[in-house]
């Protein structure tokens, strides 16, 4: 599917080569040309003298390096070049930029207007050719890449960042997914994204998915330019409404099972049925919804999704369906499960899955643990809460399918226009729990946001992801009463979805993120706490030390009943049993210890006696800030932070399930 941008430039001596004018390229997916090689240099000094230089163009990035040994420090890759040495000089291209061709094998390229030209000579006119067309296309690129404007960042995933763009000419707007494919462990799953994109945008054409309009690779990052839906988020619009019928949820289900029966035609699972994939198209009143994010779709029979090869379980937390869980079995039945979960939340304001921990409600799904509360159900008709029944039946062949329900009598009423007693609004105290789930939800998508952010190593992404403007955007969506400051006493929830380790105190660290302690979390406590996070501040190092110490203690009552006395400094053995419970990589493993042998060396020789390495809370301090992983082994996302909870604690009744079953896709 992924072409690169070549195509013949058709230039005779003496001419300016003319930019190949494809608009950007009329492939779907557009990739910035890479193109490395030894080309001699003309000097910008006075002398103008020849120099061979290993000249690189990544994407809009050129650069030359000195000659020698560059063959060996540079490569390139799929997602561009990688350097292992300085560059003499680089400059970034612009629109702007000019090509001239001066004789059979010497071309100019001035990349920017207030930039001295380059003069280049190739080996041969093939080579210079080669240069010709990749410095072309890049130019073209540009001049189509300019009219487009990145704006506020819309959400975050767990592999990407959402964020609106705008083309200028005509102020079309359209939502871009930026994927940074040197960070995401398998470019192929981006790529089968932007198959089954293309798939849903040339074949299937439904109304109620979402459909791709171009996609830009450069520099190691994939642009997924795609529809823009601005009626927000599922839930987001159901509280907003403030009323809600049965027929209001019929017409949502309807319209879901509709986009499913499509993709399974097809032979695509979208694998991800969840509210934040669900979202209205407008704000009109009558807005259709589309399903968005395929990225753990896969296909049936066909080229799988690498995220789903092995024994990993893709899928969220609270929607995933039973056989998913327990023996990663795939169909179609899957989707219909997940949409059984939204549609319970829709009727009654809660999900039918829920405990103190993820190990506890992926248990409870597995064995259909679930009931219907008869207070809360007193007020919804017995044919809707027959079809969630079936939806949510454990066992996938006895599951409703999606044909099925779309000829169900509770959904075909949309169609028919049908009314009954039960299209009253639904009762005020749903829509209030509705609410409740809604915020505590959003708080934990909030604390997925701190951790995409804490893991960010590069600086110029994390200051776009820290935006005040745009996390009082969130916050202001979060809070009911549209305030832009949350309580401290509703925080809990963003502690719970960044994945904190329960051994660090959940109060101690909510209070943190409070960083002008007046009792609220606003946009600037926010961003301040996540860089206090990101920099290793000394009162996160101050809970990391209390929450190893907490950890062993833990262990050392386990294995003596009668308690021990706790303990004021921590060990060698101390961190050996917290690697092994937080599962920490070994390589992280060993380059701590090589650097506790140095300090024990050190020790034995100052004092020429054998001595034990050992830290108290304020040594640890200068610890932690040189092993920047010791932070974030207990700030895991929770996918991650399953397996923890899985090896801490003994689960009966479900062998089916191993560790491996957590592994994060």
């Amino acid at each position: 599917m992924e072409k690169e941008l070549s195509a013949s430039s058709g230039l005779t001596l003496g001419e300016s080569p003319q930019n190949s004018k494809r608009n950007g390229g009329q492939e779907l997916w557009v990739k910035a040309p890479v193109v490395s090689g030894s080309l001699e240099k003309r000097g910008f000094r006075w002398r103008r003298k020849w120099k061979v230089r290993f000249v690189e163009l990544d994407g809009r990035h050129l650069a030359y390096y000195e000659d020698s040994g560059a063959f060996s420090a540079t490569t390139a890759t799929a997602g561009g070049i990688k350097r292992n040495s300085k560059a003499k000089r680089r400059v970034m291209l612009t629109a702007d930029a000019e090509l001239e061709d001066v004789d059979e094998r010497t071309f100019t390229v001035t990349p920017t207007i207030d930039e001295k030209p380059w003069m280049l000579r190739a080996r041969d006119t093939a080579t210079k050719q080669r240069w010709l067309r990749a410095l072309s296309d890049c130019i073209d690129i540009l001049v189509w890449l300019r009219h487009y404007k990145l704006g506020a960042v819309l959400g975050v995933g767990g592999n990407g960042v959402v964020q609106r763009l705008e083309d200028e000419r005509d102020g079309t707007a359209y939502a871009v997914k930026v994927v940074d494919v040197a960070k995401f462990k398998h470019r192929e799953a981006v790529v089968a994204e932007v198959e089954i994109l293309r798939n849903i945008t040339n074949n299937i054409k439904h109304p109620n998915l979402i459909t791709i309009h171009k996609v830009y690779e450069e520099h190691q990052k994939v642009y997924i330019i795609q529809e823009l839906c601005t009626g927000g988020e599922l839930y987001d619009r159901v509280v907003q409404r403030g009323k809600y019928s049965e027929m209001d949820a019929a017409n949502i289900i309807h319209q879901l099972m509709s986009a499913l029966q499509a993709l399974h035609a097809h032979n695509i699972l979208h694998l991800d049925i969840k509210p934040e994939n669900i979202l209205f198209a407008s704000e009109d009143p009558d807005a259709k919804i589309l399903l968005t994010d395929f990225g753990l779709a896969r296909m049936i029979n066909g080229k799988q999704n690498p995220l789903e090869q092995g024994k990993s379980m893709a899928g969220t937390i609270g929607y995933m369906a039973p056989e998913v869980i327990s023996s990663h079995n795939y169909s179609e039945s899957a989707d219909v499960f997940s949409a059984g979960v939204i549609l319970f939340i829709l009727l009654v304001g809660y999900p039918p899955f829920f405990g103190d921990s993820e190990v506890e409600i992926l248990l409870k799904i597995a064995r259909g643990d679930f009931t219907f509360d008869r207070q809360d159900w007193a007020h919804v008709s017995g044919s809707a809460k027959e079809l969630v029944a079936r939806m949510l039946e454990v066992r996938a062949q006895d599951r409703i399918t999606v044909d099925e329900i779309l000829g169900h009598p509770w959904v075909t009423r949309v169609d028919k226009g049908g009314a009954s007693p039960h299209d009253r609004d639904l009762s005020a105290s749903m829509m209030a729990k509705l609410q409740r789930f809604n915020i505590d939800r959003k708080s934990q998508n909030m604390g997925s946001f701190i951790a995409c952010m804490l893991v960010d190593d590069n600086e110029a992404d994390f200051q776009a992801l820290v935006d005040e403007k745009t996390i009082d955007t969130m916050i202001r969506q979060m809070c009911a009463d549209g305030h832009n400051r949350i309580p401290l006493q509703n925080a809990h929830v963003m502690a719970r979805g960044l994945g904190l380790s329960p051994y660090i105190d959940e109060k101690s660290f909510v209070r943190f993120l409070d960083q002008n302690h007046d009792g609220f979390i606003d946009a600037s406590d926010f961003c301040e706490g996540v860089r206090a996070l990101r920099d290793h501040h000394r009162s996160f190092a101050t809970m990391v030390f209390s929450a190893l110490l907490k950890m062993n203690s833990l262990e050392e009552k386990n294995g003596s009943p009668e308690g021990v006395v706790e303990a004021s400094v921590l060990t060698r053995e101390h961190f050996a049993v917290a690697f092994e419970k937080l599962e920490c990589p070994e390589p992280l493993v060993e380059i701590f210890f090589k650097y506790v042998d140095e300090k024990e060396g050190k020790q034995q020789q100052q004092t020429s006696m054998s001595a034990s390495w050992a830290v108290d809370e304020a040594e640890f301090a200068t610890v932690f800030a040189q092993f920047s992983f010791l932070g974030l082994l207990f700030l895991r996302t929770a996918k991650d932070n399953v397996v923890s909870l899985v090896k801490s604690r003994s689960i009966d009744g479900m062998p089916r399930i191993s560790e491996g079953s957590f592994s994060s896709p």
